[in-house]
């Protein structure tokens, strides 16, 4: 059976207020900005603009000119409005840490995606980076800190290019280049600096928790109480005034319990993504993961008719599969391919992880809606249209 049906799924999205009526009193519009105007700051270093979308893309008010309109929350003013934590770190600064942790920043393969401003108010993803590095929460990694995220192949290329011996395991490897080969004469191949995190940048990412916990949370909502009580980063920061949130998950699995029935926060998440898959057991992996989406099929739906064009639900689901929560990620895929979000990207690693389970006709829809879907990107397209030739055949034979 095939879970998803792009031409009963996709739909227009419905855009929904996310300002409650405390909020507006602290963020009304001032005088002078007009609700189309881009927010254009002079502070980002030429070389990151490339990381970013067109200034076009950054507008002061969401859905302006429309009942929907209401004006972007600046970092600047959630500061007014939430609670730092100990170390005086506020949400938005939290969750770079998270990015940080994953040595995808600065600078990420597919650019700062648009969360950061229209969830979080940060223009200017760099430099709030490097007040963090100012402040001792990250720093750059080293050289040979990034050898662990070569293959065994680029490993053996430096070792020869020093004239070492290249026998051994990844590990061996990796500590034959630390010990033999200077940090000032180590080259390494398409080598990108990223930021990681100092004890200090672990310990505070270890203590809020709950921040990167809400940010990805499925069942999160939008900030009004128009369609019930809210449940989303903002209101579980108001539960810290005094910025101890160590016992976050007993407290977040408490409201879990109460309004889904489920405590999710102090359980841990099956990962089945890090268990061998025999093929054996594939098919029944497999069943695992449709059945789980199958279940959440409502939940897709209502996300599908949720503000957005579907770019932050990519953006999570990216972040799930980097985590290898495969259904989790799925879960967010599907929701930005039911609002027709315009990204190479979503179709080709939904329907990778789609195959990883043989989940064929899931993954032939979702190429589908891809073909259907994606504009100005032949060479994209044209991969897609073979890839579904490939899973027809697959299905005919399966």
């Amino acid at each position: 059976m095939c879970l998803f049906d792009p031409s009963k799924e996709i739909q227009e999205p419905v855009n929904h207020d996310k300002t409650d009526s405390s909020i507006l009193s602290l963020v009304s519009a001032p005088t002078g900005i007009d609700p189309f105007s881009f927010v254009v700051p002079s502070t980002i270093d030429p070389d990151e603009r490339c990381f970013y979308r067109p200034d076009t893309y950054y507008t002061y008010y969401s859905y302006p000119g429309t009942i929907f309109q209401k004006r972007i929350v600046t970092f600047e003013e959630r500061k007014q409005i939430s609670y730092p934590s100990s170390r005086g770190l506020y949400v938005g600064e939290i969750i770079l840490l998270e990015y940080c942790s994953k040595g995808k920043y600065p600078k990420p393969t597919f650019g700062y995606p648009g969360f950061w401003w229209f969830e979080y108010g940060i223009r200017d993803v760099g430099h709030a980076l490097e007040s963090l590095e100012k402040r001792g929460f990250i720093r750059w990694q080293s050289k040979s800190e990034s050898l662990y995220n070569l293959n065994v192949d680029e490993l053996k290329i430096i070792l020869k290019n020093n004239i070492l011996p290249v026998s051994g395991k990844k590990s061996d490897l990796i500590k034959r280049i630390i010990i033999k080969i200077p940090e000032n004469k180590l080259n390494v191949p398409s080598y990108a600096i990223k930021y990681v995190l100092t004890d200090l940048g672990k310990d505070e990412l270890a203590d809020n928790g709950y921040v990167p916990y809400m940010h990805r949370h499925k069942l999160a909502t939008i900030e009004s109480h128009t369609f019930g009580e809210p449940f989303n980063v903002w209101e579980i920061n108001k539960l810290f005034p005094d910025g101890n949130a160590k016992d976050w998950r007993r407290i977040v699995g408490e409201i879990e319990k109460e309004r889904f029935g489920v405590d999710i926060a102090s359980s841990p998440i099956e990962d089945i993504s890090k268990e061998r898959i025999t093929p054996e057991d594939l098919s029944a992996k497999g069943e695992r993961v449709r059945k789980y989406l199958l279940a959440n099929k409502g939940l897709i739906s209502q996300g599908i008719c949720s503000e957005g064009n579907g770019y932050i639900e990519e953006s999570k689901g990216l972040d799930y599969k980097a985590l290898g929560k495969d259904k989790e990620a799925l879960f967010m895929f599907f929701i930005a391919i039911g609002k027709r979000f315009d990204a190479p990207e979503l179709y080709i690693e939904a329907a990778s992880l789609l195959r990883k389970y043989s989940l064929l006709e899931e993954e032939l829809s979702v190429v589908e809606a891809g073909i259907s879907c994606l504009s100005n990107n032949d060479h994209v397209k044209a991969d897609l249209i073979e890839r579904r030739e490939q899973i027809q055949e697959l299905i005919k034979n399966k």
